[in-house]
């Protein structure tokens, strides 16, 4: 699935573990919304193999496009950070050619897979630092993984035009031009994606297993509750000391000092590839980043400025439309950044 800039009706689409959405965009000097939506995802059917799962998922995509008015049959799919291997990788500069045919016999350096078995991409993001090479971003999906996607989008009726890392899509999303280096981290249900973005592309690109029901789990066995007590506890008082005693608090630090540390793991790697960038903030996104004093949490245990995100920061609205995408921004950064691909800031 290769990069596009011209084919403008077209939707992107964020399947997720706990729902499905999507998002519908117009070209322009700040790309305007036409359309967006979502459609909850009962169990685990997003991301079981199971032929009966797969046809379920293409079922509830055919209902969100029929709910929302959706014409178009084109869409940018995003995929999870998890199932996709990323790195940026250097090499010497040469014309784009043979740079081509560089990466391919380099790639099998890093990638921890044969390469018949992946669908291999790659983009040049700039010179390095002293000038005398290229850092080249190099992502590779699992053909099974893309195969699956594949195979759900034309069983909804619709043909991908490209596949992309959801954290890639999100960072296009939430960061203006011209911003500052910074940490995006968008965390689901799931686990946490993480990419650092400097010059506008992201030079470091992960995913830490640790999601919304990490922390769940954690609070539901500290305090003897069940799932449901523990979604209930967890999103009421969170990181809050004074609430409950500080008991939500307390289960949920082990979890959460655990992401920290692998945040703080992948900014020290990033500074040692390129210790004149300085990275400002860390810009957070997804549902579980709304537990209260979350951020606070971040801001004091890595010692940086931590804002939540705005999904519709490039996109013009209608004003009266405001208030709710606002109360919406966490859960669309994914799909705003794949339905503006190709000419979104």
């Amino acid at each position: 699935m290769g990069l596009f800039v011209k084919n403008t009706d077209f939707i992107g689409l964020d399947i997720g573990s706990t729902s499905i959405r999507l998002v519908q965009l117009r070209p322009g000097a700040k790309p305007s919304l036409m359309a967006y939506g979502s459609v909850p995802v009962e169990g685990n059917v997003t991301v079981s193999d199971a032929l009966a799962d797969r046809d379920r998922v293409s079922e509830l995509i055919k209902k969100l496009l029929a709910d929302n008015n959706i014409a178009a049959k084109d869409v940018v799919v995003g995929l999870p950070s998890s199932k996709v291997f990323a790195t940026v990788i250097r090499t010497p500069k040469i014309d784009m050619k043979q740079l081509g045919k560089a990466i391919g016999y380099q790639a099998e350096q890093y990638i921890p897979m044969a390469l018949s078995q992946v669908k291999l991409d790659w983009a040049v993001l700039g010179e390095t630092p002293d000038g005398k090479n290229l850092d080249v971003l190099l992502v590779a999906a699992p053909n099974s993984i893309v195969d699956k996607y594949v195979s759900i989008i034309e069983k909804a009726g619709l043909q991908a035009l490209a596949l992309e890392a959801n954290i890639i899509a999100s960072t296009r999303a939430l960061l203006p031009i011209g911003s500052p280096a910074a940490v995006v981290m968008d965390m689901g249900s799931l686990d946490s994606d993480l990419a650092i973005v400097a010059n506008g592309a992201p030079m470091l690109i992960r995913s830490i297993d640790t999601g919304g029901s990490t922390v769940v789990r954690a609070v539901a066995k500290t305090l003897g509750l069940d799932e449901a007590q523990a979604v209930q506890f967890t999103y009421k008082f969170g990181m809050t000391q004074n609430k409950l005693e500080g008991q939500v608090y307390r289960a949920a630090k082990p979890v959460l000092d655990g992401l920290v540390n692998e945040i703080s793991k992948s900014i020290k790697f990033f500074a040692t590839r390129y210790p004149d960038v300085k990275i400002e903030k860390l810009v957070l996104t997804g549902g579980p980043t709304m537990m209260p004093e979350f951020g606070t949490y971040l801001a004091n245990s890595l010692g940086m400025p931590v804002e939540f995100g705005n999904a519709w920061l490039n996109v013009a609205y209608p004003p009266e439309l405001q208030d709710k995408l606002m109360s919406l921004s966490s859960q669309y950064a994914a799909a705003v950044g794949l339905a503006g691909r190709g000419y979104l800031a």
